[in-house]
């Protein structure tokens, strides 16, 4: 979608926004309901706040920038909360010789100078430790008071843990979810964390190329967005920004992962979304295939005819679920 070009739909709308082009709301109002809805359906609320601070005042409804305003101001309380969570579970696990992995949200709140201002709506936080020391960890959360949620524990996860006074949950994976393990190799593990310290406390996130492998593979595979044909702006935020800082990307290792025709499909397919939302220019080295370009507007399809979407996708999802279990 061209600059300046009106979406087609509330979250074409929003991404147009996010990425700058105050156009849509110069040259016709949006639905400000169904706006606030998709920014909270995508979990991206507070960035749309901080983004329409930046347009001239007449541009958004005063109503509307109220509401944002308030959403942020709770989202930064929440984000301050599961920030003392994570800090105070990393505590534990330092005092007895481990250092977790934070991944996802919390990997991106930790690069934040301020973690309680990061720009989305988190669910939980995740960490990750080694398989031989989940038992212990466990033994530790449980003797600090934490609860494991019942009907929590899943193949890679030991379950997800809470604490009275904390707004949120600890998903702790004992490794990483098999749709993105089956893409390291060697000691790809070993030397694509960076460790960290902050206020005392030690522990690893993934370097830039490893949080974009995660960042796809979570969203397009694990989560079946490419099957689905998806689009989840809290994961296309921050790929955005991994993708702006290029010369920190380990390019000859991404092409490598691209070998595997679902990533490739995955990771095109993202690339291709970011510059119909966000105007991203695609400089890279390879060739989108025509199935990609197909999947691209059925991904497009979807967003603006939600109902088609379900429909389509209740037809698909049995054979998808068949094929995924061979």
């Amino acid at each position: 979608m061209k600059a300046g070009a009106l979406a087609s739909s509330p979250l074409e709308t929003l991404g147009r926004i996010l990425q700058g082009d105050v156009e849509q709301l110069k040259e016709r109002a949006p639905n400000w309901a169904d706006l606030i809805r998709t920014a909270n359906d995508e979990f991206v609320t507070p960035a749309l706040f901080h983004r329409l601070r930046e347009v001239p005042a007449s541009a958004a409804e005063p109503e509307a920038m109220a509401y944002l305003g308030e959403i942020d101001t709770l989202n930064c309380q929440r984000n301050l909360s599961l920030w003392a969570l994570v800090s105070e579970i990393t505590a534990l696990l330092n005092g007895a010789g481990i250092v977790p992995t934070l991944i996802k949200g919390a990997s991106e709140m930790a690069l934040q100078e301020d973690p309680a201002s990061f720009y989305r709506l988190m669910i939980d936080v995740d960490m990750v430790v080694e398989r031989h020391e989940a038992a212990k960890a466990q033994s530790l959360l449980a003797e600090a008071g934490f609860e494991c949620l019942e009907d929590s524990e899943y193949a890679h996860s030991p379950g997800c843990f809470w604490k009275e006074g904390y707004a949120g949950t600890l998903d702790l994976h004992a490794g990483l979810q098999e749709d993105i393990a089956r893409f390291l190799s060697g000691d790809d593990w070993q030397r694509r964390r960076i460790l960290c310290e902050r206020d005392g406390l030690r522990f690893y996130i993934p370097d830039p190329s490893f949080r974009l492998l995660i960042n796809v593979s979570h969203d397009m595979l694990h989560h079946s967005g490419l099957a689905r044909g998806g689009i989840s702006l809290r994961y296309l935020l921050p790929l955005r920004e991994q993708l702006q800082n290029e010369a920190a990307l380990d390019w000859p290792w991404l092409l490598k992962l691209r070998r595997d025709r679902r990533f490739r499909l995955a990771f095109d397919l993202q690339m291709l979304m970011l510059h119909e939302l966000f105007g991203m220019r695609r400089t890279l080295p390879f060739k989108i295939s025509p199935l990609t370009a197909l999947l691209h507007r059925r991904r497009l399809l979807k967003a603006r005819y939600p109902r088609l979407g379900e429909a389509e996708w209740a037809l698909v999802k049995p054979f998808y679920t068949r094929v995924k279990r061979l």
